[in-house]
């Protein structure tokens, strides 16, 4: 099962592997939602409606079923990451960012062994960080596994 950040939906859909160019990406997404092992935090819904093309947006909308309500047992953990990584927020912003609520979902399911799919790069790799901790340096401290698109596809042996 994957809890997946929003920059994977929008790199996918807007810039790697748009629709009108790779279909076969967009069905093979669309396997893993009716299989059951494709998911996302509410605020990643929300994130794509502030920022998604209106396509993305479109399929977003006709896909709600992978986007998960904030109910109070994902609150309680997305609340704890907060409180333990003061870093992972991003000061800058005045939203609520889905980052500690995709990988309170991971932690929510981690009996079910589900993984984090984000195109985030961990604190060392950046050159500039604005911040101390990013979503694969909490999933790496949580024990929680934390993986980009790419190996995704390359888990659920997609070839196009």
């Amino acid at each position: 099962m994957y809890s997946v950040d929003t920059n994977v939906f929008i790199d996918w859909w807007e810039r790697r592997y748009p629709p009108d160019v790779f279909p076969s990406v967009q069905k093979a997404m669309e396997q893993l939602i009716i299989s059951k092992k494709l998911f996302a935090p509410m605020r990643v819904r929300e994130e794509i409606n502030d920022v998604g093309s209106p396509e993305l947006k479109q399929w977003a909308k006709m896909n709600k079923t992978i986007f998960v309500q904030h109910e109070e047992e994902l609150q309680e953990i997305a609340n704890k990451i907060q409180f333990d990584y003061p870093d992972l927020i991003d000061n800058t912003t005045l939203e609520d960012e889905a980052d500690r609520w995709i990988i309170a979902l991971a932690k929510l399911h981690s009996q079910d062994h589900w993984i984090v799919v984000t195109h985030e790069t961990p604190f060392k790799k950046k050159k500039k960080p604005d911040r101390k901790m990013y979503i694969p340096d909490v999933c790496r401290s949580m024990s929680i596994e934390c993986i980009e698109f790419l190996k995704l596809m390359r888990k659920e042996k997609w070839t196009f």
